[in-house]
């Protein structure tokens, strides 16, 4: 029975398998360019493109807020201030678009076209002008409506990609070191932005959420601080050399054990030995925010690790203050 069971799966799972087969002509390229249209928009989804794909930074390009905009073909006079707004359905689609404004001095021959993200999806039909007005637009066709700027890729032929981008995006210093890190759901900052210096040193961290602040923002100091025990002084019969500091010494280590230094391997490598050792990378400032607002502690700190103001804040306000004036000696 058992036998028979497996073998029935067997068989339903390739002829599922057939069927996809079937479906998208036969070739998988196909099928991963529907799955790509698919879940362009999910964080969470296997093989979505916010969690494999990733491309150059410079090779992104940014477009503007869905928008409509009017052409008035009068040769002597041109209307203005006509605006539209979508009305749209359970999934962010447009099912037709609202005069939010008639503005004025339109012609009857003005004509109207959809401009920024997601506009190559869009088709309108007539304008109609009622005394200078504009009273309505035909909505043919179209697709998303996006209320913010959003980021596009650049595709292999050079073109701009219709779908906003999704996924992570690099730019490497010329060691191969990454110099920033972002990623994007649907064109929007959504996860975590880094940035490093050309050691691997961090700069920052912070935490975004459907391209608003929202989390941890952490801020660090450009100089690492060795362990108070480390000694600049080599004993005479270990023969051992004198480094200025740890941060020397491992990152000496790593030239030695690393084919290609300066590299990004490299740099991974002296800071987990860094930290190893008792090094630190200090927080020079820690922010918290939900929904793009300040909300929860922002501290500072200098140099030393001491914390030099601690303000509390609650969806945008702030409602404690405190100062820190001791300092650590030694």
């Amino acid at each position: 029975m058992k036998k028979g069971l497996l073998f029935g799966i067997l068989l339903l799972i390739g002829g599922g398998g057939l069927a996809v087969l079937v479906k998208f002509g036969g070739k998988p390229e196909n099928l991963k360019s529907w799955w790509h249209k698919f879940s362009h928009n999910s964080d969470s989804l296997p093989w979505c493109p916010y969690q494999v794909r990733e491309v150059d930074a410079s090779k992104m390009y940014i477009k503007k807020a869905t928008q409509v905009l009017f052409l008035d073909q009068n040769l002597f006079w041109k209307g203005q201030g006509a605006t539209v707004g979508p009305e749209l359905d359970k999934k962010g689609r447009v099912v037709r678009l609202i005069v939010t404004a008639g503005g004025s001095g339109y012609s009857p021959t003005t004509t109207a076209e959809v401009v920024g993200a997601g506009s190559e999806t869009f088709k309108l039909g007539n304008v109609t002008v009622k005394n200078g007005k504009v009273a309505g637009v035909e909505f043919i066709s179209g697709g998303e409506w996006y209320r913010t700027s959003r980021v596009h890729a650049y595709s292999t032929d050079g073109r701009v990609e219709v779908l906003p981008y999704s996924g992570t995006t690099k730019l490497k210093f010329d060691n191969g070191q990454v110099h920033d890190a972002k990623h994007f759901l649907s064109g929007e900052l959504h996860g975590k932005w880094k940035r490093f210096r050309q050691d691997g040193i961090q700069i920052f961290d912070k935490e975004f959420t459907r391209g608003k602040k929202h989390g941890a923002h952490l801020y660090y100091f450009h100089d690492p601080i060795d362990p108070e025990d480390y000694k600049t002084q080599s004993d005479a019969h270990l023969k051992r050399k004198i480094y200025a500091s740890l941060w020397l010494e491992v990152h000496e280590d790593a030239r030695r054990k690393f084919l290609k230094y300066p590299s990004p391997e490299a740099n991974e490598w002296a800071i987990k030995k860094y930290k190893e050792r008792g090094g630190e990378f200090q927080v020079h400032l820690l922010e918290h925010y939900e929904n793009n607002r300040r909300h929860g502690s922002f501290e500072g700190y200098d140099y030393l690790g001491n914390p030099t103001f601690k303000d509390d804040y609650k969806e945008g306000l702030r409602i404690s203050h405190k100062t820190f004036d001791k300092t650590k000696k030694g």
